[in-house]
């Protein structure tokens, strides 16, 4: 009987089990999400990091507390199909599956409350980007939870912040920046002509490099490329070796690479700079008032700075145009120890393309390549290459006391091969010429306190031209060098009286040695001059700025001395800048300025006829100390996107001799010294929307020498440009870059052989009788550059970039010199100088 009701006690078991079971189910109601994780938090003693929005519609059953914190991740993960990352051991980022969201914000300034405009805001190592509005709003979407935002403005320090730090908000974030206080300068406007270019308060233009953006006829941003868009700044035979700023000659430039000054600036004998544009930080030009810690430079002053940080990651990159390849990166070594280098070498010697094609017809033109004359019997071929590669370490003592070491080599090479074969006589010569720079120098900045700081610089550079010509019919051998070495200490002292008012106090000693060196073999002739100046220099400035950051006022002074003069130079300076009101701004500048070292030209043949310029020290007699005085007065009108700067200066430039004027008339073998006077006015309106930027430049010049002893005394300079107008537009579309730009100019001046009469004989030889020197202009010069860009992304890591870009677009032949010659006929031929013709440029880079 017992065993018959067995059967019925189970299914009443059953029954029990499974009504006890509904019963806990029903005990165990959902629960918001927020609530679960609040109650593991505590549990567990972690913190989740999550944007409210990914779990504010998610309910789930909570997890059993007698699991393990795994075992509860698991759960999690399992139930509300999101992704739970463990950053630290107490620290887990909740996220969804790979998504893609938008964050925004507003950057305003910490200490006027004022919005930040034209802040550049890019997700590292990604090619997504944007840019601050006038408000100081910025967006960006395609953002992935835990990337890195990096937030950089020409003003601001760099400040780098997690995405998650936005997506854990329901709304726009305020960013506070706070101005970087070791400059008290303020900018005046950012994103000028194009992104990355800046106008500092103390009338300094300064190019971010790594974050400007597209100009006409440039998919790369050549540092010395880029800077002759900016009124005042131009190039009469369009070489970056040769760049005027203000009617100045190129040699009264000062050209500096960390600090380190360069005497040789490109590749290709002056068409493209030698300098990295991917390991450059920012680039300063200074037309005057230029600070008085750097000497020499009459003219103006090029700036090149790399970038001084450690990185927090490994970055990278590298590509290709048609004329080199090259490659850079980044690398952290440690927290404190940090190493940079890059390398490029041209592609010339082993691909013909067309941009080299018309490169090498510019660069060589009027040279032993062009006037050796082909024949059957005579044939000739040459090779060329350029290479350049760069090295920094950097060192972190602490965060108040860094090392830094910086290295560059710049190089180019050429070999012009003429061979003759005959029934009677078979002979080869090879011509050489070599040119270089290399630089090395060290950097040592010490923050002693929240006032006081200290940069011990300590340099040395190098530069040297060398040419092996060859007589093809004789065995003669012409050999020629020019070598410059530089050695100097720089000491400088900063500190900060208060919030208004720093003082800069420094001493800069260089010794600079000059050697020329001219070897024949037949007729035996050697000769080598070698002359050394040593420079002392105490030097002092003030910058100011009133309470209501609407007044900027940097004066200073610069004492020099040189030791085989026993002469004093004093050297004032000064910039200035009143805001009147939010939108108008006047500004004045003045300097006096000298340098010692100079370029001639003895014969236009000399070096091959490439390079025939070599540099040469004062001996205060025949080759004078080269002085300077300049003064500028201007306004400038920024409003809704509108800018407006208007300009006019005066500069007298008093030392300058006929050798080094490159004179092709009847001064060219007169050896005087005289001045040059340059009155001009820069104006220029710039207009920018979202997608567009589009400029109007007007430049007008009036530069004439004074020269006592030549006829007549006063006359136009060679480099005397009357009028430039300059037009340009960039357009950007998402990810694509496209700028046109017009250039137009009066032609130089040039000397115009006699109608009539015009050669004589002295029994000996004959020359050319000449009107009065650059009586007559040559004609207009015009060139349309356009380029464009495309970026894109390769994969979550590596971003590329492709562009392409045309000079001389519509090829117009401009002549940019003309001199004569007296032919085999007793005749006289004009031999004109020509533009570079319409060139194709590609390029392909990627970056990490």
């Amino acid at each position: 009987m017992a065993i018959k009701k067995l059967p019925l006690f189970f299914i009443l078991i059953s029954f029990l089990s499974s009504t006890l079971n509904y019963s806990q189910n029903l005990s165990k109601e959902t629960k918001p999400l927020s609530e679960i994780l609040s109650t593991a938090e505590k549990q567990y003693k972690i913190n989740f990091t999550f944007a409210n929005k990914i779990i504010s519609t998610i309910n789930i059953i909570p997890y059993n507390k007698s699991l393990t914190l795994n075992e509860t991740i698991h759960y999690l993960k399992s139930n509300t199909q999101l992704i739970f990352t463990f950053l630290t051991s107490t620290n887990i980022l909740i996220s969804k599956e790979k998504n893609n969201y938008s964050i925004c914000g507003y950057l305003i300034d910490i200490n006027t409350k004022t919005s930040i405009e034209d802040a550049h805001l890019r997700v590292y190592n990604t090619s997504v980007n944007s840019v601050s509005t006038t408000s100081g709003y910025f967006s960006i979407d395609g953002i992935n939870e835990n990337q890195v935002i990096e937030i950089s403005h020409i003003s601001y320090p760099t400040l780098y912040l997690n995405s998650t730090d936005f997506l854990i908000n329901d709304s726009c974030l305020t960013i506070s920046l706070s101005q970087k206080v070791e400059t008290l300068n303020e900018v005046i406007l950012t994103n000028y002509l194009t992104s990355g270019i800046a106008i500092k308060t103390n009338n300094n233009i300064t190019i971010d490099v790594l974050n400007s953006g597209i100009l006409p006829g440039l998919i790369e941003p050549d540092i010395l490329q880029k800077i002759q868009a900016i009124p005042g700044v131009s190039s009469v035979n369009e070489t970056i070796s040769n760049i005027n700023i203000r009617g100045g000659s190129n040699d009264q430039n000062l050209l500096l690479w960390d600090g380190i000054r360069m005497y040789h600036s490109g590749h290709f004998f002056g068409l493209i700079s030698a300098f990295n544009p991917y390991l450059t930080d920012k680039v300063v030009l200074t037309k005057n008032g230029t600070s008085p810690q750097y000497n020499d430079g009459v003219s103006g002053t090029i700036n090149i700075e790399t970038i001084n940080d450690i990185p927090e990651k490994t970055s990278g990159g590298g590509g290709f145009n048609l004329l080199s390849t090259d490659a850079y990166a980044q690398i952290p070594i440690s927290k404190k120890i940090g190493i940079q280098f890059s390398g490029r070498r041209a592609i010339t010697d082993v691909l013909n393309t067309p941009t080299f094609e018309q490169y090498f017809k510019k660069a060589f033109q009027d040279s032993k390549v062009t006037a050796t004359t082909i024949t059957d019997n005579v044939q000739t071929n040459s090779n060329f290459n350029f290479y350049d590669y760069s090295f920094k370490f950097l060192y972190d003592f602490s965060k108040d006391n860094k090392l830094r070491i910086s290295f560059l080599n710049v190089n180019n090479k050429f070999r012009f091969n003429e061979s003759l074969q005959s029934e009677t006589i078979s002979e080869s010569k090879t011509s050489k010429l070599e040119q270089g720079n290399i630089a090395i120098g060290l950097h040592l900045n010490n923050q002693w306190n929240g006032k006081f700081k200290t940069l011990l610089h300590a340099y040395y550079t190098k530069y040297k031209v060398q040419a092996e010509n060859f007589s093809l019919l004789n065995d003669q051998r012409l050999m020629q060098i020019n070598e410059v070495l530089e050695t100097g200490v720089k000491f400088n002292s900063y500190y900060k009286f208060n919030k208004n008012i720093q003082f800069l106090n420094g001493y800069h000693f260089y010794e600079l040695g000059v050697t020329n060196t001219e070897d024949v073999n037949l007729p035996l002739f050697i000769r080598t001059i070698k002359n050394v100046i040593r420079n002392h220099s105490f030097y002092s400035k003030i910058n100011y700025v009133s309470n209501n950051y609407k007044t900027f006022i940097n004066g200073g002074f610069r004492l020099n001395y040189i030791e085989k003069f026993k002469l004093f130079i004093a050297e004032p300076r000064l910039q200035a800048l009143h805001k009147i009101n939010s939108n108008v701004s006047v500004k004045i500048a003045g300097e006096f300025k000298s340098q010692n070292a100079t370029q001639i030209i003895d014969l236009q043949e000399d070096f091959l006829g490439v390079e025939n310029s070599r540099w040469t020290l004062a001996d205060n007699s025949s080759i004078p100390i080269i002085k300077s005085k300049q003064a500028s007065l201007g306004i400038n009108y920024k409003k809704n996107n509108l800018f407006i700067d208007l300009e006019g200066f005066y500069k007298y430039v008093d030392g300058i001799t006929t050798a080094n004027q490159g004179f092709q008339n009847q001064n060219q073998f007169i050896k005087t010294s005289g001045s040059y006077t340059v009155k001009g006015i820069e104006f220029l309106v710039n207009k920018k929307t979202e997608t567009f930027s589009t400029w109007l430049g007007y430049t007008y010049n009036k530069n004439d020498y004074e020269f006592t002893e030549l006829i007549p005394t006063i006359f136009p300079n060679n480099l005397d440009i009357r009028h430039s107008i300059s037009f340009g537009n960039t357009y950007t579309f998402k990810n694509i870059d496209v700028a046109l730009g017009l250039n137009w100019r009066t032609g130089k001046p040039h000397t115009t052989p006699l109608n009539y009469n015009s050669i004589s004989t002295n029994g000996i030889s004959s020359f050319i009788n000449y009107n009065d020197p650059n009586k007559e202009r040559l004609s207009s010069y015009f060139r349309a550059d356009i380029s464009s860009t495309y970026k894109f992304k390769m994969s979550d890591k590596i971003h590329g970039m492709a562009g392409i870009s045309v000079l001389n677009l519509l090829n117009t032949k401009n002549i940019l010199n003309t001199y004569y010659n007296i032919n085999s006929e007793n005749s006289i031929d004009a031999i004109n100088n020509t533009s570079i013709g319409i060139t194709p440029n590609f390029t392909f880079r990627v970056s990490f």
